[in-house]
């Protein structure tokens, strides 16, 4: 067997013709600064190729022959890896415990062992899918599984009486197609004027406006709000999103369902336990405190069965799932979580031979669980399996057998083999971004002095007992930056993203600004909120992707896009319509995408180049229209990095947004890369970017980030900090929910809640300036700041 996976003259995206050598049964490390091609070679080249060629030996997918980006690749053997990209994400319905499979065996332990309530026990033995909520035997009838259901707010859409027909119905409704014909059909046959008032309908006519009528072919107005997951198909074209979008919010409101109290489960499952709980209860206990309950079981219960839930429960706890419950809907969770929840499966099947690649597994994780993370991952290696990460963290690097730097830069700087070998060597490579990092030849930035903290000018949150949160009351100071740290599971999201954002949604209502696409509604939360009067301003900068569909790109989310169209209308003459892939100038096979999909059944796909534009997504009209030597689609082929310099002395808006974006260190992606295929981090720091430009001074205003250097390299973060701090410095204020202690370490105040996940945090174990917080035996983080 080789010794290697020996890759010759990769080439893909920006890789310029490397070659490399990945020892079999280690841990390799691959590193760079961001946009360096890390993820190029290891997932478009190692993973891609791996796949390929398990697929064409198994039969069990068919592969189409495309231009080789690579002359060979060596030694290769099954090879599975699990990305950061929103893409590969997991459908709505799919929860940890379906992914898992521990709700299936929970099923199977309650239809086993389950003790059923007298009053409901039919006498016919129990089984696995009455405990599944979406079999017909399980589900409940009224939500179908849902746990919830439509209810339509009759009062809203008719009680104001004096209202008059036309203006609750044509104001309301009249973008829907044949609307209006419909609308004639009811007023004719029910003798019903436009201007008649409500009030003076008939109990015919109004019973007609609500339901319909069979004189008429007007299927009435509550026909077409959603009930539970099911839409009355009366309204001709309408399609269900349609109706979704244009009724459920204005006249039906969600609530639990009554019937099964939002279990989404039938009535034996609801009175069927173990050990006196519910599979339901079960399923929404932590990880490890379901862990605990079914060990503690008596001893009837113990079975190969039982033994099984426990050994997979104890490795998720492992690798730092203990604060997940089974009911978590996976799209949920961050990028991190779903890799280690895959990890998890991985390490139970016991598999060896095989090819592991990780996207910064660390992502999310405290400083003292990657410990065990870093273990767990090794442990992989050491039964026989490959495994390449492409990581950031130092001490995951310091770990690692053999390490690949790209780089130097990213872009078009990038692609280039900077270093290959041990850890040792590596911190010698003068040549590498990151290795300076790791000597302290240069070392991360660490401010000085902190900013004083006036705790007179502060936000104060009161009470807040939201999921694991202990009635929790913090002091957030204002004016400078702010940290947020603790385990997993400690309550940290709690606190910011569900407590502190939703209140100060209510409270500064039109001043507040967050991703275009978040809940109208509000939830109810428990808590008070005071100290939020001076804040002129408050932006919330998540990690949810920008943009939906599948032409969007950063290009497009940021403003661009409409300049550049307009230059090319401008030089052309022709309309700048021309010049989007979703209007005229769009490729009529490929619809814009560039690649044609073909479904060969089983829900897969094969996408294959598109002939007809040459994957450019546009018309051949729109690409013989040049501006400076570019076409349009030379234009989105760009860099940030590379647009900045086209664009210099061209238009001035588009190079302070491309000057924004490579600040918060985006000066590697290009212009029209699918919305997709960006991950979380880099979605956050692109939405950054756009509100910076936004905003000509951050005096009173407050930014509220998740994590925004994830993904970013020693070099990039430090580059990102600084335009932070330039905010601060500014008048502004920065709250930041953090793991790193070296941004931390740069924060002017942190709130460390803790001690533990789940239901051993939820607790604020300290507070104060990161020196303060190096002395306190209380911190935990402490012990890692800078």
């Amino acid at each position: 067997m080789n010794q290697y996976i020996e890759i010759k003259n990769a080439r893909i995206h920006n890789l310029k013709g490397v070659d490399v050598k990945i020892p079999r049964g280690r841990l390799t490390v691959i590193t760079g600064v961001s946009g360096s091609g890390k993820s190029s070679l290891a997932f478009d080249t190692l993973y891609e190729e791996g796949k390929r060629r398990y697929l064409m030996f198994s039969g069990t997918q068919l592969t189409v022959d495309s231009v080789p980006s690579f002359d060979s690749i060596s030694g290769l053997s099954p090879t599975v890896a699990v990305e950061q990209r929103i893409t590969r994400q997991s459908n709505p319905r799919s929860t940890v415990g379906t992914r898992t499979s521990l709700s299936a065996l929970l099923a199977v332990l309650f239809a086993t062992y389950g003790i059923r309530d007298a009053e409901y026990d039919d006498g016919l033995p129990l089984a696995m899918n009455m405990f599944q909520k979406f079999s017909p035997a399980g589900m409940c009838p009224k939500c179908l599984g849902n746990g919830k259901i439509k209810h339509i707010d009759e009062n809203a859409v008719y009680g104001d009486k004096a209202i008059a027909v036309r203006d609750v119905l044509e104001g309301k409704f009249q973008k829907i197609p044949t609307w209006r014909n419909r609308l004639a059909d009811y007023y004719k046959h029910l003798k019903v004027s436009p201007e008649q008032t409500l009030g003076s309908l008939t109990p015919e006519q109004l019973l007609a406006l609500k339901y319909g009528s069979p004189k008429t072919k007007f299927g009435g107005v509550n026909s077409f709000i959603p009930v539970g997951d099911h839409t009355y198909d009366k309204a001709g074209e309408i399609t269900p999103r349609q109706r979704l979008f244009l009724f459920s919010r204005i006249y039906a409101e969600e609530i639990s369902c009554p019937k099964c109290g939002g279990t989404g489960l039938g009535e034996m499952a609801a009175h069927t336990t173990i050990g006196g709980k519910t599979i339901t209860e079960l399923e929404n206990m932590y990880i490890s405190g379901l862990c605990g309950f079914l060990k503690a079981l008596p001893e009837g219960y113990k079975s190969p069965l039982l033994n099984e839930i426990i050994i997979k429960l104890d490795c998720m706890v492992d690798v730092g799932l203990h604060h997940l419950s089974l009911s978590r809907p996976v799209p949920t969770l961050s990028g991190g979580e779903i890799q280690r929840l895959f990890l998890a499966t991985y390490i139970i099947a016991d598999m060896d031979s095989i090819i592991f690649i990780f996207d910064e597994p660390t992502i999310g994780l405290h400083e003292i669980e990657k410990e065990k993370l870093i273990s767990i991952i090794k442990r992989l290696a050491e039964k026989g399996n490959t495994v390449v990460a492409v990581e950031h963290d130092e001490n995951f690097m310091r770990a690692a057998d053999y390490i690949i730097d790209l780089g130097p830069d990213a872009g078009t700087g990038g692609g280039i083999k900077v270093f290959e070998g041990g850890y040792d060597e590596f911190l010698t490579c003068d040549a590498s971004r990151t290795s300076p990092y790791l000597s302290n030849k240069k070392g991360f930035f660490i401010k000085p002095e902190t900013r004083t903290v006036n705790m007179s000018k502060a936000l104060h949150i009161a009470e807040a007992k939201l999921h694991n949160l202990r009635s929790v009351s913090a002091d957030i100071p204002l004016g400078v930056m702010v940290g947020v740290a603790g385990v997993s599971g400690s309550g940290k999201s709690s606190l910011v993203s569900d407590t502190l954002v939703p209140l100060l949604k209510q409270a500064l209502k039109t001043k507040f600004v967050e991703d275009e696409e978040a809940e109208e509604e509000l939830p109810v939360i428990d808590a008070k909120l005071s100290g939020y009067e001076g804040i002129k301003k408050c932006i919330v900068i998540d990690q949810k992707p920008i943009g939906r569909s599948k032409t969007s790109c950063p290009a497009t989310y940021t403003g661009i896009f409409d300049r550049v169209r307009a230059m090319f209308a401008r030089e052309s003459g022709m309309p700048a319509g021309l010049f989007s892939a979703n209007s005229e100038g769009g490729c009529r096979v490929c619809h814009g995408e560039g690649v044609v999909h073909h479904y060969i059944g089983m829900g897969n796909f094969i996408d294959t180049d598109c002939e007809a534009c040459g994957t450019t997504g546009f018309i051949p009209e729109a690409c013989e229209i040049y501006a400076d030597g570019k076409n349009i689609r030379d234009i989105l082929n760009m860099t940030v990095d590379e647009a900045e310099n086209y664009f210099n002395g061209k238009d001035k808006v588009i190079c302070e947004m491309l000057r924004t974006l490579r600040r918060v260190g985006m000066g590697y992606i290009r212009l029209g890369q699918k919305t997709p295929t960006i991950s979380g981090g880099e979605s956050q720091r692109i939405k950054l970017a756009r509100e910076l430009v936004k905003i000509r001074k951050s005096s009173d205003v407050l930014y509220i980030l998740d994590e925004p250097t994830t993904g970013l390299s020693f070099y990039d973060s430090e580059k990102l900090m600084e335009l932070l701090q330039e905010i601060v410095d500014g008048g502004g204020s920065v709250i930041i929910t953090e793991h790193d202690p070296y941004v931390l370490s740069n924060c002017d105040y942190i709130v460390e809640l803790g001690p533990g996940g789940g239901s051993d945090g939820g607790y604020i174990i300290v507070a104060g300036t990161p020196s303060e917080l190096k002395k306190s035996g209380k911190s935990i983080i402490g012990r890692y700041l800078k």
